[in-house]
């Protein structure tokens, strides 16, 4: 497996990172409000766009925060975890990683306990299912769900399939 090398990134063992993984951890712990969680992310380096529908109790990578970007009006249900950064399981001598950036498009619903394992961007208006497993790019305006997270289908149809009753919507 050929992997790029300049993706190699650094790992930080300064005092700075472990007040950061403590301010992460505290936003699950202590109940705070949706709000509040939203600007804590935002002040630690995670890019956040003004709109956000929800963020709930979710883990964000702590060693790399600023590679990840979360859209406007979307919402990440609890339990997710979001990594930009994966280990070479091909390299374990060297204990190598790498990172890059997660990228979650606008109006995208992210369900609980879903997993971003690798950098990945995530395309407006996606559906990801509960305890998916996202390890590749989800095109815009489709559901994906699963172990790995798989091809579900389409948001929507350019045509209506079943005719609209229109002597329901008439007025007494």
């Amino acid at each position: 497996m050929d992997i790029n090398k300049s993706n190699r990134a650094k790992y930080d063992f300064s005092i700075k990172r472990y007040i950061k993984i403590l301010i992460f951890k505290s936003c699950n712990v202590i109940p705070i409000s949706r709000f509040l969680r939203t600007k804590i992310y935002r002040i630690l380096g995670v890019s956040i766009e003004k709109g956000v529908v929800r963020i709930g109790k979710i883990s964000i990578d702590t060693i790399h925060p600023e590679d990840i970007f979360i859209g406007k009006g979307t919402a990440i249900a609890d339990g997710c975890i979001l990594l930009s950064h994966y280990y070479d399981v091909y390299n374990l001598k060297e204990h190598a990683y790498y990172r890059g950036q997660i990228h979650i498009g606008r109006n995208v619903y992210i369900a609980s306990n879903t997993i971003f394992t690798k950098p990945v961007t995530i395309g407006d208006g996606a559906i990801i299912g509960a305890g998916s497993i996202v390890n590749k790019d989800i095109p815009p305006y489709t559901v994906w769900g699963g172990a790995p997270a798989r091809f579900i289908c389409n948001r929507y149809k350019e045509e209506l399939e079943i005719p609209v009753n229109t002597e329901l919507f008439k007025p007494r």
